[in-house]
């Protein structure tokens, strides 16, 4: 058996026409009765996830599923809110063992926050197994760069980087695995970075001009997205030098923007230059609130125009980034237990009133203050407004024997039952967090300010 430690915590799938199926099977002691998750990314500028499969953990600890695979991919294998990450690739069975841990010990529950990295076995792999090869080949580059980092970075010895090469080079002839040949040459054109050993052009050159897009090649697109942060703003040494503002507010921007960064060489290729707009696009997004409607127009006909499937998919995911909580959208929806335990409740059960809900745990000094606060606020608008507290402890039974003691809070208090999706949808990073709904079931505001900081505000906005 050979053990397989996490490899990375980004993954890219990119969904073609043909797909092979997928075989895990495995046991995990502990987790009986738990859900196990496949989970990818959409793709690796945005990270947006994807979940591919789930199944049960049987009373024996065992799970088996199978789905479809486009292509080799790097996959999170998930429960509750452990993780760990390994590649498969499309046809193949995989056998594996986790590691017990003990998955009621997580006293605070955000998603955001993983208490525990998961560790596998894969059971009897093959030697040229795609995880083990990648597994071998970063732990020689890890250790090459621990000890002739000064070397690269500060005294810019590129011999050492050659000699490096030829070592990787020599210790993987014969192995017929383009995916790991790929990952090789990106990650180390990432020691070319450090060692600068070429010159922004050269690079690019090099690994970007003439060159297919990775989509689905993690070290590809890590490289990609470090040689391209703020390029259109700050790198490229023709871009930086033109307002792009006003062509993004203009008419027709998007084949006007693809027009002006025509005149940087790197981007001669059509598809890379559009990539590169995307990432652009992304970072001005945020760094820019004026702009955020025009560039969510631009990045809708991108996803739905573009000539280049790949670009499509990193564009819509953009749209769903950017758009997530935004006023006008979906709230996202759920159905939990409130303080009986046959008793749920749906978001879409309250459709036609507007909704406060706010998240909190019975631990958090700050929550219990805010709802001290709330408690007057229901009082006044509990005919107009539906109050809605989620809790977040890790038992129904502390929500309820907490509840008991609290009868001012006589609104809804629902548990969220195990369900660390919602808590994500929500972008529950720190507690107490509000979320204030409209009649037709929308986000009004997301986040929304806590009753200390104008939540009544809010409230009458959203009913006069």
């Amino acid at each position: 058996m050979t053990r397989i430690f996490p490899l990375i915590t980004l993954i890219c799938l990119v969904f073609s026409s043909y797909s092979q199926q997928v075989t895990i099977t495995g046991s995990a002691i502990g987790a009986e009765g738990k859900t196990i998750r496949i989970i990818a990314w959409g793709d690796l500028i945005t990270f947006t996830e994807e979940r591919v499969a789930e199944a049960e953990i049987d009373t024996m600890g065992n799970f088996s599923m199978t789905f479809d695979l486009p292509s080799t991919t790097f996959i999170a294998v998930a429960i509750d809110l452990h993780r760990l990450e390994l590649l498969m690739q499309p046809g193949q069975t995989y056998k594996m063992k986790l590691a017990p841990i003990n998955y009621t010990d997580n006293l605070e529950v955000n998603p955001f926050i993983l208490s525990q990295n998961l560790k596998i076995e894969l059971i009897n792999p093959d030697k040229n197994e795609l995880n083990i090869l990648i597994n071998g080949y970063n732990n020689k580059y890890n250790q090459f760069l621990l000890d002739h980092f000064n070397a690269l970075y500060l005294e810019r010895k590129k011999n050492y980087l050659d000699t490096f090469r030829i070592q990787v080079n020599s210790g993987y002839t014969g192995i017929d695995q383009p995916y790991f040949q790929d990952f090789i040459r990106y990650k180390t054109a990432g020691l070319e970075q450090i060692a600068h050993a070429k010159n922004q052009y050269d690079l690019a050159r090099s690994y970007f001009i003439d060159q297919p897009i990775l989509y689905n090649n993690v070290e590809y697109m890590q490289f990609f997205n470090n040689f391209f942060t703020k390029y259109l703003k700050a790198t490229s040494n023709i871009l930086r030098k033109i307002d792009l503002i006003p062509i993004i507010k203009g008419a027709a921007p998007y084949p006007n923007l693809m027009k002006t960064l025509a005149a940087d060489s790197v981007l001669r290729n059509e598809d890379l230059r559009e990539l590169v707009l995307l990432k652009g696009l992304y970072e001005y997004f945020y760094a820019n609130p004026e702009l955020q409607d025009p560039i969510i127009a631009i990045l809708k006909t991108i996803s739905q125009e573009s000539p280049w499937e790949g670009n499509r998919l990193v564009a819509a995911d953009m749209v769903a980034k950017v758009t997530k909580l935004r006023r006008g959208t979906p709230a996202p929806e759920f159905s939990l237990m409130g303080r009986k335990k046959d008793q749920f409740h749906s978001l879409k059960d309250f459709r036609g009133k507007p909704v406060v809900i706010n998240f909190w745990t019975t631990f958090c000094q700050g929550c219990l203050a805010e709802m001290e606060l709330q408690v007057p606020l229901y009082e006044k608008y509990k005919e107009q407004v539906e109050f809605i507290s989620i809790c977040a402890d890790r038992y129904w039974i502390k929500m309820n024997y907490f509840a008991l003691t609290k009868p001012e809070y006589a609104w809804t208090l629902l548990h969220y039952s195990d369900d660390t999706d919602l808590l994500v949808d929500y972008e529950v990073r720190t507690y107490p967090l509000y979320v204030v709904i409209d009649r037709e079931g929308n986000i009004f505001q997301a986040p929304a300010p806590h009753p200390s900081e104008g939540l009544k505000q809010v409230i009458l906005e959203l009913i006069h």
